[in-house]
């Protein structure tokens, strides 16, 4: 499903079942005999393929709606192994032969490959995109497609090797043996038990009826459906898997108790994990390891799990010379072993995007209302507040608890007279993007990606990549703030103009932002156009000042290994029609990434080359990303935001560090980071360039000035040397630096220097939140060595000489 896509891979499986039940429709008496197990084989491959397929549907949804949605997926396939009892109610009560039954579900197995072929996209579907099913299959561009042609195994290995995926394998490959040893082997269980037969007719109903009832509850296994969502929403991934671990010792501990009829409580357990054991699989191989291999991982732990599975044949054997319920101990042994993956998930510390900061998942609380906002303030000393976990520095770090808004994500209102949104903290940007688009509104500044909250990229500052137009702070219009004594107020330019000020980019330090509103703009469509010049080139005359200048928006990428730097502009276009007479390709269905999977396989492997000093086979990855994306991103048209957000997807976890310089110093920076990357060579394959527009923000990096931006980026073990050797070489030019990308490594005195309003925002602080309780270690070494230098009775130590 990873090489080439939904739609291929659904087909082919319906046509491999397909294929499975035309053998047994055409076979008949004695001949079933030889026939059943080839047809079962096809089945059975072409079964899970479908449940895969329609499994990556689920990633449409966000949040909480992505597990709702896979746990309805899983009771559906569960429900569709009612084919079985019902084919046989109807050859015993209506005397229809069985290869007659067969071919009718022939015939809707083939609805399904036909339904499969128009309705699954070609390339996997990406959240927060609007999926549209096209039917013109006479339309050329209907079978347009990628075949996302890459060194899979290479890149997935990262994945692979985390205790997240192999723990979850093994658990998954565990408990799904103890589900098909039950259901292979039920029939001599009971049988032991006491389930006998009364006619001579193994067909017959009223014969092994306990046995039978197994098959039924197995289908029936959806009527837990609002349970498996309630258990998926309200707990941790951990807890889900300790529920489902709960309910397979029960299960193992019903099959040792020889009474028959507590047996169907056991039919019961077992439906209830089933449908739990799915559902919390596929969704937690999503919400941890994404979209982008979702096929391979589901691949590997579906092969594991056959492995493991295949014990229960000499296990059955073992059976023989004991009883079958003795013959469970082993697969129950195995699953209280299964239960360290839950302990130790629950152990396991999360971290943020780039890898470069942990935190224990414990001290996170997830409140839904302001009134419980409120509460765990007034109850705890320390606390920091958390988005979406994208920002490089230690912000999240919390002495206390770590309070996520990820749950106060409603879009409140939106004003289309006044071109506004009122909207909870935790929303996210893409949510906002396309509630805003149906009324033809738009965010008035993007960033490169939309997955952050919307409070989180407003507090860090978060910019985009406009000359014109200021940073997202620049347009809010009110925060509604649960202050460090639990008040609430809200915040305006009017009410309130110094805090309205500091409060973004404040990194959190003044309380927790629950509500804001927000200014919009007109929706745009964008043409957007990509070229590559030589960083000489780039440094060279004014080519910079015009590409920055002459275009609405513009982002430079230099590769400064290979001398390249790519130049991405777009503009506002009319109409798409306009676009596209000018040549452009037509982007107008969701996102156009920077890079696609492929570029992002050859980006990991040029990291691993340089690891061995491979330089020179290393840069030709370069060259071949450079010329994919010139094929892929020449010349398109698209909406502004699904243009604006190039890193969809296919981000590369690193850490950065972004320096702000006065846009009038711009070529002077330039040339001495040519300069740099000529004599040295960086370890990582790029650094991106942009700017934006002044803003008054009291910290901001653009207060003041139009602002050039450079974001150097590393793995995250590289980046202290690295980020220290750029802050040696670009301090004497003055910069600032992005509060959320590389905090350490700056003299104190030297931020005080670059921003003159700080001392305004620590009095601010002191005023407002005069014992930290917003402030985490991080931060209070901060607050007193700023607040001392401001005194005049701060003395450097000659070991402590930066603000880590």
């Amino acid at each position: 499903m990873d090489r080439q896509g939904p739609k291929t891979t659904s087909v082919l499986c319906s046509a491999i079942c397909l294929s499975g039940f035309l053998i047994l429709a055409m076979s008949e008496g004695e001949s079933m005999s030889k026939t059943f197990l080839p047809a079962w084989i096809l089945l059975s491959l072409g079964g899970s393929g479908l449940h895969l397929t329609g499994f990556h549907f689920t990633n449409l949804f966000q949040g909480d709606g992505k597990k709702m949605a896979s746990a309805g997926i899983s009771a559906a396939f569960g429900a569709s192994s009612a084919v079985f009892p019902i084919m046989q109610v109807f050859s015993q009560y209506a005397n229809i032969r069985l290869n007659v039954l067969t071919l009718f579900y022939s015939v809707i197995v083939g609805i399904i490959m036909v339904n499969n072929l128009f309705i699954q996209p070609w390339n996997k579907v990406s959240s927060c995109n609007e999926f549209c099913p096209k039917f013109n299959i006479l339309d050329a561009s209907w079978w347009r497609r990628d075949l996302k042609v890459k060194p899979l195994l290479s890149s997935v290995s990262v994945a692979i090797v985390k205790f997240e995926f192999w723990g979850e394998a093994l658990f998954y490959s565990v408990a799904l043996l103890l589900l098909t040893h039950y259901l292979s082997t039920s029939a001599q269980l009971l049988y032991e038990k006491g389930d006998i037969p009364f006619t001579s007719n193994p067909n017959d109903w009223t014969d092994y009826i306990v046995t039978r009832m197994a098959g039924w509850f197995n289908a029936l296994g959806f009527v837990w459906l609002p349970t498996v969502q309630y258990i998926l929403v309200k707990f941790h991934w951990s807890q889900c898997y300790m529920i489902l671990s709960v309910v397979n010792i029960a299960v193992f501990t019903i099959v040792l108790i020889k009474n028959l009829e507590v047996q169907i409580l056991g039919f019961f357990l077992l439906s209830f994990g089933r449908l739990l054991l799915f559902s919390c699989h596929h969704t937690y191989l999503l919400d941890l390891f994404g979209i982008e291999f979702f096929g391979t991982l589901n691949g590997i732990s579906s092969l594991l799990a056959a492995i493991i599975g295949f014990t229960s044949y000499p296990l059955q054997i073992f059976a023989l010379g004991t009883n079958y319920a003795f013959a469970f101990i082993p697969v129950a042994v195995c699953i209280v072993l299964s239960l360290t993956f839950p302990i130790l998930l629950r152990k396991q510390c999360l971290t943020n995007w780039a890898e470069t900061v942990v935190v224990d998942p414990k001290l996170f609380r997830y409140p839904k209302s302001i009134s419980e906002v409120k509460e765990l303030v007034r109850s705890h000393d320390k606390i920091r507040c958390a988005g979406a976990m994208h920002s490089c520095a230690p912000l999240i770090v919390s002495d206390g608890i770590i309070i996520s808004l990820v749950k106060m994500d409603k879009i409140i209102h939106i004003d289309t007279e006044k071109l506004t949104v009122r909207c909870q903290a935790g929303a996210r940007i893409h949510d906002l993007c396309n509630a805003l688009a149906h009324f033809g509104l738009a965010m008035g500044t993007l960033g490169t990606i939309d997955w952050q909250t919307i409070s989180g990229a407003v507090m860090t500052g978060t910019h985009g990549g406009a000359l014109t137009i200021p940073s997202l702070h620049s347009f809010v219009i009110s925060y509604t703030l649960v202050k460090p004594d639990s008040s609430i107020v809200t915040v305006t330019k009017e009410s309130d103009p110094i805090l309205f000020s500091a409060l973004a980019p404040s990194m959190g330090v003044f309380g927790v932002v629950v509500e804001m509103e927000v200014q919009c703009v007109p929706l745009e469509f964008l043409e957007a156009k990509f070229d590559i010049i030589t960083f000489d080139e780039l440094t060279s005359g004014n080519v910079f000042h015009n590409v920055m200048e002459t275009n609405k928006y513009a982002r430079i990428v230099v590769y400064p290994s290979i001398n390249k730097a790519t130049l991405w502009t777009a503009n506002s276009v009319r109409s798409i029609a306009d676009a596209l007479s000018r040549g452009a390709t037509d982007c107008s269905g969701g996102y156009m990434n920077f890079r696609n999977e492929t570029e992002k396989a050859w980006l990991e492997q040029y990291l691993i080359l340089c690891k061995k000093k491979k330089y020179s086979s290393a840069d030709m990855l370069l060259h071949k990303v450079l010329r994919s994306q010139t094929s892929r991103l020449h010349h398109y048209v698209g909406q502004y935001n699904h243009i604006l957000c190039k890193e969809r997807n296919n981000g590369i976890p690193h850490a950065d560090i972004e320096f702000n310089f006065d846009y009038e110093k711009s070529l002077e920076v330039l040339n001495m980071v040519r300069s740099f990357c000529q004599n040295l060579r960086v370890p990582y394959y790029n650094f991106e360039i942009r700017t934006t527009k002044q803003d008054n923000a009291l910290l901001s990096c653009c207060n003041g000035h139009d602002s050039m931006w450079i974001d150097f980026q590393a793995k995250a073990e590289d980046s202290n040397q690295f980020f220290g050797e750029m802050e040696k070489l670009l301090k004497p030019v003055g910069f600032r630096k992005h509060w959320a990308k590389g905090l350490a490594n700056t003299d104190p005195h030297y931020v005080v220097n670059q921003f003159p309003n700080i001392n305004t925002f620590i009095n601010l602080m002191g005023q407002i939140d005069p014992d930290g309780k917003f402030r985490n270690k991080q931060g209070d070494v901060w607050y007193q060595q700023i607040s001392q230098i401001l005194a005049g009775s701060y003395n450097v130590d000659a070991n402590d000489k930066e603000v880590r």
